[in-house]
């Protein structure tokens, strides 16, 4: 019922021993996946402590206390597209406290845009040891098959990727000591299946510090002799996962050929080799079992907009100040739209913005800058 746990390597040899490496763990990680479990510990988890800590105590995991606390309890997580939500719900699954507070295991899935539930559905029942629930003729029925197999269990049930909250239903199946979360990037979705807004936890991007530990593990050599053009492509990459171990990684190949890394660090920080780059190899579509471009990643987020938003998305691309922040009154100008809101919603709910209290403005990464600037290139 959990995922048969794999040696974690951290990827700290260079060139061509290092992209082996990838390719064997990627090799291993779809041999190993078993329908319904968890994906296998990431290989590479910097600066998620205090995160970590933040969702077990949500998800009822007293790691003071012997007796685990889990009731019906759901947590939504959410952030920016690449901030990481898929990799801490999947080392969430391999720890020991939540290994402790729930006994029978973890139940995973992803859904992403267009899932099968009725087949979602069975591969839990597969993963629960019984086939039953192939001969499912509707979800509703799935569903209550389910639910009688898990009301005396002790389990985690993760869905993941979520796009549309009544995906979702069909999998809140668990017993009073079960505990689900959900990752998403889209706000309504979190905010229609969380209990209450506390019930919403939103992933950081690392700070500065473990964003450069993260660079470091990863390209060692670069980080040690390009030491500033490092700490300034942290700085551009703004602290998001995804972009930093697509960066690190195409650092390290360039440097064990002897190529020109400084070159490198600037095109990167311009963007462009970073968006047409390959995601890490934990990106893996398992239908298909490829390894997308980061564009491709990110084009997930916006594929689904209407002609206006996206346009609009594009258009803020031309428009970046350091750090990329708008208000209202800016959005509208560049979009020539007198009232702008609806649009903006439809962009924070896609995770395509982020609103700033703080600021009373909104905010959009850097990576995804890049991703709208390459939108009107393609136009």
């Amino acid at each position: 019922m959990t995922a048969k746990k794999v040696p974690s390597v951290e990827l700290k040899v260079e060139g061509r021993e290092g992209a082996i490496i990838q390719n064997i763990q990627q090799m291993v990680y779809l041999s190993s996946h078993q329908p319904g479990s968890a994906p296998p510990v990431p290989s590479l988890v910097i600066g998620r402590e205090d995160a970590m800590r933040d969702l077990k105590t949500r998800l009822g995991v007293d790691t003071s206390s012997q007796t685990p606390t889990p009731m019906q309890i759901l947590t939504a997580v959410r952030g920016w597209p690449g901030v990481g939500k898929t990799t801490i719900a999947a080392a969430l699954a391999h720890d020991p406290d939540v290994a402790h507070a729930f006994s029978d295991g973890v139940l995973w899935i992803s859904l992403g845009t267009t899932p099968n539930l009725l087949s979602g559905l069975a591969m839990w029942g597969r993963a629960l040891g019984t086939d039953d629930l192939l001969r499912a003729k509707t979800v509703e029925e799935a569903t209550a098959q389910l639910t009688a197999l898990l009301r005396n269990k002790h389990m985690l049930l993760i869905v993941d990727d979520v796009w549309e909250s009544e995906h979702v239903m069909p999998f809140k199946v668990g017993g009073r000591e079960c505990a689900m979360l959900i990752t998403t990037r889209i706000n309504s979705v979190a905010q229609s299946l969380a209990p209450t807004p506390n019930d919403i936890y939103k992933l950081p991007v690392l700070t500065d510090e473990k964003a450069l530990e993260l660079l470091q593990k990863l390209t060692p050599l670069v980080v040690a002799q390009y030491s500033i053009q490092s700490l300034e492509l942290v700085h551009e990459l703004e602290g998001l996962p995804l972009a930093l171990q697509v960066a690190g990684r195409m650092l390290n190949v360039e440097m064990s050929y002897g190529f020109g890394v400084v070159e490198l660090l600037t095109e990167l920080r311009e963007g462009s080799k970073l968006i047409e780059a390959q995601a890490p190899a934990d990106r893996t579509d398992l239908v298909n079992e490829t390894i997308p471009t980061v564009a491709v990643l990110l084009q997930k987020s916006t594929e689904r907009l209407d002609d206006l938003t996206r346009d609009c998305f594009a258009y803020l691309g031309t428009f970046v100040p350091k750090p990329a922040t708008f208000d209202l009154p800016a959005m509208g100008f560049v979009w020539q739209i007198e009232d702008p809101k609806s649009i903006v919603r439809r962009l924070v709910d896609r995770g395509l913005l982020e609103f700033i209290p703080e600021l009373n403005r909104y905010q959009m990464h850097a990576l995804l800058v890049m991703h709208a600037k390459s939108l009107l290139t393609e136009d």
